[in-house]
């Protein structure tokens, strides 16, 4: 009798101890890829300072990102276009390439600090989003906090007057970013992350190829330091992408947002130090109102799971 039980008591610490590995890992994931978005950010910043028009930037990033995404499934030996899944992957890209587009031409107009935040109330659209696509109950908790959080959006943008195009187009940036990370919770663990990278590259590449020749100016890169600041912006987007993607499969939703939001708090380093982008005691008000409410939506929801 003890020889046939052994192995179940056994394997059920086992188990949970490699959950718990892979939680880890994916939290790690998660900070480290909000640092790779921050560093992408600030190479945004720093070419639309240099008079480059936001799609162009978008097409650069596009490519490089493309690029690195074939070689990594080249590398791993995976399908580029998968196995299955190919219309949810088509979605996640198309709103992937437009939250991209949205959030980039935010930060040519607005500070990085802001714009970030203004673009993380993606989880209040998250939540609107897996009520619909992943039956997740949305109720009336959920329903305060995205109303508070959309207060702090107002906290942002307002003591500078940027209630303009700039917070719309984070703003729409944030719903198409939250459509695009609930269809990589949707496909689960059957699609390998380089394909979603792959996916996103490819759709940005031919979307802002076509756009930014028919309502922007673009211009070829001259100095050195302008080719640099084009690859590595493709590079940290590449990491950033790999590792969200990686990360969204591994960790619980809920924790994974607390790590998420490192992102904020990374742009408003970056645009202090690197721009000179000193925000005011209101707009820190609001980023600290909406980080806040997004991460307590993450961790209401990932309690109530955990109780069921």
């Amino acid at each position: 009798m003890d020889t046939v039980e052994s192995p179940l008591i056994e394997t059920a610490p086992l188990l949970a101890s490699e959950r718990r590995n892979d939680e880890f890992k994916g939290y790690m994931m998660m900070a480290a890829s909000a640092l790779g978005f921050a560093a992408n950010s600030a190479c945004v910043k720093a070419l639309a300072l240099s008079k480059f028009p936001s799609l162009e930037i978008v097409f650069a990033r596009s490519v490089v990102q493309l690029g690195l995404g074939l070689l990594a499934c080249l590398f791993c030996r995976v399908n580029p276009l998968g196995t299955q899944q190919h219309f949810w992957l088509v979605v996640r890209g198309v709103a992937g390439a437009i939250g991209n587009a949205c959030f980039f031409y935010a930060v040519t107009v607005m500070t990085l600090g802001d714009a970030t935040v203004v673009f993380f109330t993606g989880p209040v659209f998250s939540a609107l989003f897996a009520s619909w696509m992943l039956g997740e109950p949305y109720g009336l908790f959920d329903r305060v906090a995205s109303v508070v959080c959309l207060l702090g959006v107002a906290m942002v943008v307002r003591p500078q007057g940027q209630m303009g195009w700039g917070a719309v187009s984070a703003l729409v940036g944030a719903m198409s970013g939250a459509l695009a990370y609930c269809v990589v919770r949707k496909v689960g663990t059957g699609v390998h992350p380089m394909v979603h990278v792959v996916y996103f590259g490819a759709l940005s590449f031919v979307g802002s190829a076509v756009m930014m020749f028919l309502v922007q100016e673009p211009r070829m890169p001259v100095a050195m330091s302008e080719w640099a600041l084009m690859l590595a912006l493709g590079g940290f987007a590449f990491v950033g992408q790999a590792l969200l993607n990686r990360g969204l499969q591994l960790a619980p939703t809920g924790p994974a947002t607390l790590m998420r939001n490192l992102d904020v708090v990374f742009a408003f380093i970056l645009g202090i130090t690197l721009f000179d982008e000193i925000p005011s005691w209101m707009a820190v008000l609001g980023a600290l109102t909406i980080i806040a409410c997004t991460v307590a939506m993450g961790l209401h929801k990932w309690g109530k799971r955990s109780l069921t």
